[in-house]
């Protein structure tokens, strides 16, 4: 059994920034959190000697700030520990500054506290044109869209995240922009009998510089297979990811598993890796149970050039472990969606079907060259003990699939790079994107094709 997926697309970006790169917009009002007396003080101070490289904070507030009017630590020995410095013993109350650097930020005076508040918007309108035998209701999902043109709120997501005493890292973000059929057996989806249901995304809490592992996260994470997968969903030059997304690297569970894992650097940021144990799940709203799947990726820079203007990325993905229920399906949608996902035409699909374990091998591969951007995957997923749709057994099952796409920017800008994630990041235009205005204040922004 061997299924082979890939797909060209073409693609037409438009970056604004509505601030400029520096800017740190003054915020009326404060924010106050409170933390109790009740956490325990050995736990902070008996990681505060260790260091991890590249562990330093990754924003720093140039508002001013007023002065302080309360103790916000107090000295306390405590055997075994490096510091006698101890988290408040009293109101414990941090008063955070506001500031404005690509989104809305709060920190304390001592950068030991910080706190974002964003998320973001995507609107999708689609005019889908197919042979109606190609996405007329294929594996018996009957739809409502079929080849009729679309508007929809593609993604609603809410985040707020940051740090706290420079040790634990947080994050917690939901999408409203999801739907799910409401008697699930009983109808095929339509739009008449699905309802909304946000859906969690990052949420989970990580303590930072955790001896011989790195960062130590526990939550609802992304999954260390792939690129794109990693990437943020805000970075990506498509819409959507590519057709290895929706088959392999997150068919049903967006993506997200519930887990452990940990991540590290090199003190160059060179070469990065981050490797965990997860429970793998039918849908984004599952508990997993019973199962598990060890996964881990590795990523290095061979070539790192000009503060990232000339790069070339290599990376090799893998996972292994039990499927849910003894069970799986691979399945591909357009990267076109004319409609939320349950009504979306389904182009190839194996159907639900019998096996225990699974491997994956994902390598990719990626570069810069000025405006120019080269991104490529391939994924290959062995299923043991598969049996095909006739009841047959099929031993092993081979499924594949691969992508790559060229863009390129035609405002001059370079595509980023977060050398400690391994993926590619934010894009700040040259110029801002403002029509109209004072004489020589306005700009396009950033456009990028491919």
């Amino acid at each position: 059994m061997d299924v082979d997926v890939n797909t060209i697309d073409s693609h037409l970006r438009f970056i604004p920034q509505c601030f400029p790169v520096s800017s740190k917009l003054p915020m009326l009002g404060i924010l106050v959190i409170t933390f109790t007396r009740y956490v325990p003080c050995i736990v902070f101070l008996c990681f505060i000697g260790t260091t991890v490289h590249g562990q330093s904070p990754s924003v720093v507030s140039t508002v001013p700030t007023p002065p302080r009017t309360e103790t916000l630590f107090a000295e306390t020995s405590v055997p075994g520990c490096a510091t006698t410095v101890c988290p408040p013993a009293s109101s414990g109350r941090i008063p955070l500054n506001p500031y404005w650097d690509h989104g809305l930020r709060f920190m304390s005076d001592d950068n030991q506290f910080n706190l974002h508040v964003g998320g973001n918007l995507q609107w999708d309108s689609v005019w889908l044109i197919a042979p109606q035998g190609v996405i007329a209701q294929p594996s018996g999902n009957a739809t409502s869209t079929v080849n009729d043109g679309v508007s929809l709120l593609r993604r609603a997501r809410f985040k707020a995240d940051g740090t706290i005493y420079e040790m634990f890292d947080y994050s917690i973000e939901y999408d409203f922009a999801n739907a799910v059929n409401d008697n699930k057996g009983e109808q095929n989806p339509t739009q008449d009998n699905v309802a909304g249901s946000p859906f969690p995304a990052n949420v989970w809490i990580q303590l930072r510089n955790v001896p011989v592992l790195g960062n130590v996260r526990i939550g609802n994470q992304v999954k260390p297979i792939g690129m794109t997968n990693n990437t943020y969903q805000g970075f990506l030059p498509f819409l959507e990811r590519s057709y290895n997304m929706d088959a392999f690297y997150g068919p049903f569970d967006e993506g997200f598993d519930p887990g452990i894992s940990a991540s590290n650097w090199t003190e160059s940021e060179r070469i990065t890796w981050r490797y965990g144990i997860y429970r793998p799940l039918k849908n984004a709203f599952s508990i997993g149970v019973g199962n598990y799947t060890v996964s881990g990726r590795v990523s290095a820079l061979p070539v790192y050039e000009d503060e990232g203007r000339q790069l070339l990325h290599v990376g090799l993905s893998g996972a292994q472990g039990s499927l849910v229920a003894d069970q799986f399906r691979l399945r591909v949608r357009p990267t076109l969606r004319n409609g939320p996902g349950y009504a979306v035409p389904i182009l190839a699909d194996t159907g639900t079907l019998p096996g225990s374990n699974q491997f994956i091998v994902s390598p990719e591969l990626a570069g810069v060259y000025g405006p120019w951007t080269f991104q490529a995957e391939w994924i290959g997923q062995f299923m043991q003990d598969a049996v095909g749709p006739t009841g047959q057994p099929q031993g092993t099952a081979f499924f594949q699939g691969g992508y790559a796409q060229v863009l390129f920017f035609l405002t001059g800008e370079h595509q980023s790079y977060d050398k400690k994630e391994g993926v590619f990041g934010r894009v700040i235009p040259q110029h801002n994107a403002r029509f109209g205005g004072p004489a020589g204040c306005g700009g396009t922004g950033a456009w990028q094709v491919g």
